[in-house]
């Protein structure tokens, strides 16, 4: 979440956004057991990401502090902190990483996107962090 001052980068969940194709794969590709655990995984993969974007909103309503002290895994990073950003994707898969460098390295996954999202990330980082932004 950008801020005047610093990016706030929070947990919204931790379950696979791919439940459906991981169920397929595991059952066979496209035999019947495995296109039934693909619907199932469906419909996993829907709540999950309903949940992540009631999370998102919950935060978006939150100060910076209180974001990162919402969970152990959230922090915040001055502007000037950030060395670069690398957006890779989206892959075959539809995956975009987001590589962050600062005085460490934190990668970040976005499953399902499209090349639409890749732009969107793009002018988003861009717009707050002009000249430290590369797509690979």
């Amino acid at each position: 979440m950008f801020f005047q001052d610093c990016v706030v980068f929070f947990k919204t969940g931790s379950f696979s956004a791919n439940t459906s194709g991981t169920m397929q794969a595991a059952l066979g590709g496209y035999t019947g057991a495995a296109l039934i655990g693909s619907a199932i995984g469906a419909i996993v993969d829907s709540a999950s990401a309903d949940s992540r974007s009631k999370q998102a909103a919950s935060m978006s309503a939150l100060n910076p502090d209180d974001i990162v002290n919402a969970h152990k895994n959230n922090f915040k990073l001055s502007y000037s902190e950030i060395r670069n950003i690398e957006i890779k994707g989206p892959n075959f898969a539809g995956e975009v990483k987001v590589i962050v460098n600062f005085a460490k390295t934190e990668k970040f996954r976005i499953d399902r996107q499209s090349k639409a999202t890749t732009k969107y990330l793009v002018e988003t980082f861009s717009k707050f962090l002009p000249g430290k932004i590369a797509v690979r």
